[in-house]
């Protein structure tokens, strides 16, 4: 009798061991987890920020930003942003952060941000600030850059290929402004050149269609002659909506080529009161 209960003692102690050895192995499983989750949620990373060079777009909040480059001088460097989709609020400015690592919760570098027109803006900063040919950027109202959520979001700007300058001043800022107005609007106007052949190809296939629908018709009779017919209805609206598409891309053409001649006298302009002066200096 007492071998007996000694034997289901000692089974007991083997089985509160191994469930006692179980219930330390889930909890080690739940910290990994759990650090998993955090790591993949909270934690910042370096490897999912696309860098971002000369041309390129990235959104930041409500706003779009264009990289329109960055100049710099002997002293100074000065970031340039064109707003693509600007939802800025005059009662509540853009302010900007700019740091080394994506991690920091604070600014690095003492920035001055200036706004050259209502869709453009330059932050000026040192020099040495882009030798490592990298930033981590973030812009937004003040209450978007407070509070735990700065640590995320920043954008990685491509800072290698800067153009040098004698003196950064309002001059060089407004200069790269049109210059950037004139690429925008150069691209723009490729673009809708495009879209006209691709117009003007897809009309001369419903035109085809059409011939061939009449010709389909004039062989029908009854049901089939009246579902051919109201083809060529649809067919006829589809041209007509091309016709359309046509006539509005070459009117917007013809704006954006105007539109250029404009910023092209602009952009040289500045170029040679900024040459002139530089060379008197």
């Amino acid at each position: 009798m007492n071998i007996t209960m000694m034997n289901q003692g000692i089974h007991f102690q083997d089985k509160n061991k191994y469930s006692l050895r179980y219930v330390k192995l889930l909890g080690i499983l739940l910290a990994a987890f759990s650090l998993l989750i955090f790591a993949i949620v909270l934690w910042p990373r370096q490897t999912d920020n696309k860098q971002i060079s000369l041309g390129q777009t990235f959104d930041q909040g409500n706003n779009q930003f264009q990289f329109a480059g960055v100049d710099t001088d002997k002293q100074s460097a000065a970031m340039c942003f064109y707003v693509t989709k600007n939802t800025i609020d005059p009662l509540a400015p853009l302010t900007t952060v700019v740091v080394t690592k994506k991690t920091h919760s604070g600014s690095d570098f003492h920035t001055q941000l200036k706004q050259i027109a209502d869709d453009y803006y330059v932050v000026k900063l040192k020099k040495s600030a882009i030798s490592n040919g990298r930033l981590f950027v973030k812009l937004g109202s003040k209450k978007d850059l407070s509070g735990v959520m700065s640590a995320i979001n920043f954008v990685l700007l491509d800072l290698r290929h800067p153009t040098k300058v004698t003196l950064l001043t309002e001059g060089v800022y407004l200069k790269n402004y049109l210059k950037i107005l004139r690429s925008n609007t150069t691209n723009r106007v490729a673009s809708l050149e495009k879209k006209l052949v691709q117009y003007n190809h897809d009309l001369q296939i419903l035109k085809t269609s059409l011939a061939r629908q009449k010709d389909t018709a004039d062989l029908q009779v009854g049901k089939q002659k009246r579902a051919t017919e109201q083809r060529m209805t649809q067919t006829e609206t589809n041209i007509q909506d091309k016709k359309q598409d046509i006539s509005d891309t070459q009117s917007a053409i013809k704006v954006a080529q105007n539109n250029l001649q404009s910023y092209e006298k602009r952009y040289q302009h500045y170029a040679h009161h900024l040459a002139h002066m530089w060379a008197c200096s």
